[in-house]
């Protein structure tokens, strides 16, 4: 079986912590020579482990503050599809194949009961590949008497989605964090466990400011990072 490597271990062990609580938003953390003395590794090792969780979201890093646990902050676009999102390293939109898919209609859980209400939900369930390789987990959520059955087909983009389905989103909003993948996620795509996800929460609104979709969009490819719209 493959090591793994150890800055992926430092990422895995500063998100577990961040997640339980043990490092609580606003932690001022210590500097990089500290944490990498505390966690067995290289300056450089950590630097780059410090990188990552700070383009998720998860640390600020400014001069003269040093490294506090950031708490996630929604981003509100209001365009459609492209005004912000995920990018490659090289900039563009990534590009990725359907694996997987099942559409069902379900009662709102808690968080959806939140936003949605009561109502019952039209909801795709999809396994996505990027390159081959699988790299996230997309679910999106319609209120039923919007769309009382989703295209498993339907492109990624919720902005697309929607207007695949005949709604019209209006805004769009944007929330970060980070997760590690539970033993099925990592099962279903392949990966390591305690592999971190970029997790990106989009949430559309009609033009009466009604919830019309949400997409819960769980990222394992870590060469993808959020860019938000200009």
């Amino acid at each position: 079986m493959p090591r793994t490597p150890l800055y992926k271990a430092a990422e895995t062990e500063m998100i577990r912590r961040i997640e339980a609580g043990d490092w609580p938003v606003g932690m001022r953390l210590g500097n990089e020579f500290q944490l990498a003395e505390e966690f067995g590794v290289s300056q450089g090792t950590m630097r780059r482990a410090l990188m990552t969780l700070e383009a998720m979201g998860l640390l600020s890093r400014k001069p003269g503050r040093g490294t506090l646990v950031a708490a996630p902050a929604p981003v509100m676009t209001t365009g459609g599809g492209g005004a912000g999102g995920l990018v490659t390293p090289e900039g563009d939109a990534p590009q990725f194949e359907i694996h997987r898919a099942k559409a069902l209609t379900r009662g709102a859980d808690g968080d959806q009961a939140a936003l949605f209400g009561s109502g019952r939900l039209s909801v795709s369930e999809r396994v996505l590949k990027l390159g081959g390789v699988r790299a996230a987990l997309d679910e999106i959520a319609v209120p039923e008497a919007l769309a009382p059955a989703l295209d498993e087909d339907a492109p990624v983009d919720l902005h697309d989605f929607l207007s695949a389905h005949g709604l019209s989103p209006v805004t769009l909003e944007d929330t970060l964090c980070a997760s590690i993948t539970t033993m099925g996620e990592s099962v279903t795509l392949s990966c390591d466990r305690y592999t971190p996800l970029l997790v990106l929460t989009r949430v559309a609104r009609g033009a009466d400011g009604a919830v019309i979709g949400r997409q819960v969009l769980r990222v394992a490819d870590p060469d993808l990072e959020y860019r938000p719209g200009g």
